[in-house]
């Protein structure tokens, strides 16, 4: 179920924060269920792909160990432990006033992931798209159970962000497996580092005017002035580049969530940076 990775539906707070609505206790709640649904979403398609992958992970140096992939637990039980999480997100969702549509987006994310793990994960580029879908949906489903609209500034910075985070894992799977990489994975046939690079460097890229552009223009629907947001861009680039310098000197990557928690300067950035937001939005 990788309970470690459930830090990347974080992105499910989003529009609750960054709508100016974090202290309506109501709205609070909606998000907090829909957080926990994507948790226990997430955790259906990581069995579901565990599943599927089993053989290609016992070739992979870390994936190995997994409980499939090592044998530990048995491919029915794993099929099981899936109908499982699914049944209960949906104890979880429809309750919920605004269920259909909270609904509607977990079922696609589990759509998406599904094809993903049945063939996406093969074909180059659509695999990084893939993931990068997955961080938008979480924003979605946030927006969806308070019904705010989505701006368009949050749907570009997480975007960009998604695909820089995705191509870094890309890396580090090219770099550690070598000549193994496409045995583990057959899309990896098709990356290489320099190819990857080049990618990266686009989408920092893309990352930064995205994310300054929306500081300097602010949001007129929650009024606020860019000038306040502009000092957060600081907090950002040093986010970057940090997270470019563990995946470029320390061969880092692998997980970004894994990566968040263990290295301070990065986990030190990431807190800082959400309580500035909080205090320019909120103060």
């Amino acid at each position: 179920m990788r309970p470690h990775q459930w830090i990347k539906n974080g992105f499910v707070l989003m529009p609750l924060i960054f709508s100016v609505r974090l202290f309506v206790i109501e709205d609070v709640a909606r998000v907090l269920a829909m957080f926990f649904a994507f948790c226990l979403a997430s955790s259906a398609t990581y069995v579901l792909n565990d599943y599927l992958d089993v053989e290609q992970d016992r070739v992979h140096p870390r994936k190995k160990n997994r409980p499939l992939a090592s044998g530990e637990i048995s491919p029915a039980a794993a099929l099981v432990l899936f109908g499982i999480l699914v049944a209960a997100m949906l104890a979880l969702v429809l309750p919920m006033k605004e269920h259909m549509a909270g609904l509607a987006v977990l079922v696609t994310y589990l759509i998406v992931h599904a094809i993903y793990s049945l063939k996406l994960k093969d074909l180059v580029i659509l695999d990084v798209l893939t993931i990068s879908a997955g961080f938008l949906l979480r924003v979605l489903g946030g927006a969806v159970v308070i019904s705010v609209a989505v701006s368009s500034w949050l749907i570009l910075c997480t975007f960009s962000v998604a695909i820089l985070l995705a191509l870094g894992k890309r890396r580090h799977e090219v770099i550690i497996l070598n000549q193994e990489a496409a045995n583990h994975r057959p899309v990896l046939e098709n990356y290489s580092v320099v190819f990857l690079d080049q990618l990266l460097q686009v989408v920092t890229t893309s990352t930064f005017i995205f994310y300054c552009l929306y500081s300097v223009q602010g949001n007129p629907a929650t009024g606020l002035h860019g000038e306040k947001m502009m000092f957060t861009i600081p907090l950002v680039t040093y986010g970057v580049f940090r997270y470019l310098y563990l995946i470029y000197f320390k061969e880092d990557g692998g997980s970004p969530t894994a990566m968040l928690l263990t290295d301070p300067p990065l986990l030190i950035c990431t807190t800082i940076w959400l309580i500035a937001c909080v205090a320019i939005l909120y103060l």
